[in-house]
């Protein structure tokens, strides 16, 4: 069962076998069907075949107390948790999908919603978009990244503290950088660049700065601190591979390492078949880790990959619930382990 998001309640939205389901605390409240595809209700339960096709919904935010926003391949979704009513949905641009939803509420210059940057692999660097939701299956371009600029979009954090939008792109060379936006993207700046220290897709913005994890398979991998007024970047914690997926519980961080091959330079046959670790992953394992700047980060828990590809199969990750979790429980979901895959799991401290 895979955990999409929270509720402005606190109720838990997941997902499995093409129905919703919605938790309070644990106990079940209701469940409903999504999808009637034969691929989803019957195919999606088979693992591997669930895995190999990319089945399921990739990211989901909350609207608002009853409507939530899904991406289901490269379309846009909206439904409305109460009645069911899924909207007819939206196409993504031409390969593109969100990698990320961001919500955007209070920061100066910035008309509330929620924003997703342009996602995929990208190798030529063709140009990338920022959009913004502006009705029910309505979205429009916010700004372009011109061409050979970067290979697409990791995350969009809002910046209370200091009143603007931080944007965390990738993947190589200069490509790997964080924006400063100001004024509804009128002023977009790039702050830092050309180092896997600013490849980053789980930031936070914090009183002190930035706080974020790398995702880089080739390069060490550290939980960061990054200081925008001095742009100096502080090491908090070494963590054993790229981080893809992370989350906020009550006033603690959490984010998860991956297990993934390099990325550069792949022939068809190591894109379908490696199962080759990046130089940046350090053993067959996600960890999962948790903390906060002041107290410092220790590791909570692990599974280790299944021995199935990198690429073709997916990552060896957890993924978890967007939205703010208040909560007594963290919730999570393995993937590609040998333990748990795609089982919804809990943790209490």
């Amino acid at each position: 069962m895979a955990p999409l998001c929270f509720m402005p309640d606190g109720r838990l939205v997941c997902y499995r076998f093409g129905d919703i389901f919605l938790f309070r605390e644990g106990v079940l409240l209701k469940q409903f069907s999504l999808f009637a595809e034969l691929k989803e209700r019957l195919l999606g339960r088979f693992r591997l075949l669930y895995r190999l096709l990319r089945l399921g919904i990739r990211a989901a935010i909350a609207i608002d107390e009853q409507h939530i926003l899904l991406s289901v391949g490269h379309r846009l979704y909206e439904l409305n948790i109460e009645t069911g009513d899924l909207s007819d949905g939206c196409p993504c641009d031409e390969n593109v999908r969100p990698l990320l939803f961001t919500h955007v509420q209070g920061i100066e210059g910035f008309d509330d919603g929620i924003f997703y940057g342009g996602y995929f692999l990208n190798r030529e660097k063709l140009p990338i978009h920022i959009y913004q939701r502006i009705g029910v299956d309505r979205w429009e371009r916010v700004y372009t990244f011109s061409q050979g600029t970067i290979n697409h979009v990791h995350q969009i954090v809002p910046d209370p503290y200091r009143q603007c939008l931080w944007v965390f792109t990738g993947d190589f060379d200069e490509a790997s950088a964080i924006w400063k936006v100001t004024d509804h993207f009128r002023s977009v700046e790039r702050i830092a660049c050309n180092d896997q220290r600013y490849r980053a897709c789980v930031v936070y913005a914090v009183s002190e700065g930035l706080l974020y994890a790398t995702d880089a398979p080739y390069a060490d991998d550290y939980i960061y601190l990054f200081r925008p007024e001095t742009q100096t970047i502080e090491e908090l914690f070494p963590i054993a591979g790229s981080c893809i997926y992370g989350c906020r519980w009550k006033d603690k961080y959490v984010f998860s390492s991956t297990v993934e091959g390099d990325g550069r330079h792949l022939s068809p046959w190591q894109f379908c078949f490696s199962r080759k670790r990046g130089s940046g992953i350090k053993d067959d394992c996600a960890h999962l880790y948790i903390g906060e700047p002041k107290t410092g980060f220790k590791e909570i828990y692990r599974e280790e990959k299944d021995g199935w590809p990198f690429y073709t199969f997916q990552f060896g990750v957890f993924k978890f619930p967007y939205g703010n979790n208040n909560g007594d429980t963290l919730y999570f979901q393995p993937v590609a382990t040998r333990s748990n895959d795609l089982s919804l799991m809990v943790y209490q401290e």
